[in-house]
């Protein structure tokens, strides 16, 4: 096989977007995620300190969305400090998520 014959199979496999063009987008979809998971977080912290407000809701959501991230890079590459990651992001939101509806019934000040 030449190398014609291979990028034509590639681009028969792949369509016209190449590998390179992917890693470009799996990057950017994480970057985007990191940036907006501390800004959430941040977000949290000045309703927790500056208004004095629970923020619980808030702090589940983005742990959710952290877990979500790290059990769908685990899918695809398979790789267990991914999975680890998302077992304890999804701890940890599940913490936040449990204090929220605790506060919600009065349980918990």
């Amino acid at each position: 096989m030449n190398k014609s014959e291979i990028l034509e199979k590639s681009r028969s496999e792949y369509g016209v977007v190449d590998e390179r063009e992917k890693q470009m987008g799996y990057r950017a979809a994480s970057v985007g995620m990191w940036v907006t998971f501390a800004l959430v977080m941040i977000y949290g912290q000045i309703k927790i300190f500056v208004f004095g407000e629970s923020a619980n809701d808030i702090m589940a959501i983005a742990f959710l969305g952290a877990a979500a991230t790290f059990f769908a890079r685990y899918r695809y590459a398979r790789e267990r400090a991914a999975l680890a990651g998302g077992i304890v992001f999804s701890f940890v939101a599940l913490i936040w998520f449990a204090t929220f509806i605790l506060r919600f019934y009065g349980v918990v000040v």
